[in-house]
């Protein structure tokens, strides 16, 4: 009897081990990645995402968090923000906001459609931009 009850709990411990299994393989499959299970990202990289839009053009900053088929998610994205100099001879002030600090306080996650993307650059982990992330986010 005790034979059998070994062998139930194996077979448990395998049917356990099998649905987890899937369920980490249907994520990555349907989601691009695992970044949701435990709130975090799959990697500490950031990276700069310019995008074209008919006339306009933006350059976008934060983590990519999902690559799916047709778009990217930027999670925490920013922009870097040029005022003109006040008084002639003054160089122009150069800042960097986060999009969730603008006054119509959206999420913290931006959809940007691939279709509009014209090139994807890895920032270094000395970028002033990284920096800003690092000390406002505490990432």
């Amino acid at each position: 009897m005790d034979k059998i009850k070994k062998i139930i709990l194996i077979l448990i411990l395998v049917v356990i081990l099998v649905i987890i299994v899937v369920g980490i393989v249907a994520l990555v499959v349907k989601g691009g990645n695992i970044k949701n299970i435990f709130g975090g990202t799959t990697s500490g990289k950031y990276y700069l995402v310019y995008v074209q839009t008919g006339n306009a053009s933006a350059s976008y900053y934060g983590q990519i968090v999902k690559d799916a088929s047709e778009y990217l998610l930027l999670k925490d994205p920013g922009y870097i923000n040029i005022q003109p100099a006040q008084k002639e001879g003054e160089q122009p002030q150069v800042s960097f906001a986060l999009m969730k600090d603008e006054f119509f306080k959206p999420i913290s996650e931006m959809k940007i459609y691939k279709q509009n993307i014209v090139f994807i650059q890895e920032l270094t982990g000395d970028s002033p931009i990284v920096n800003f992330y690092k000390n406002q986010l505490g990432k």
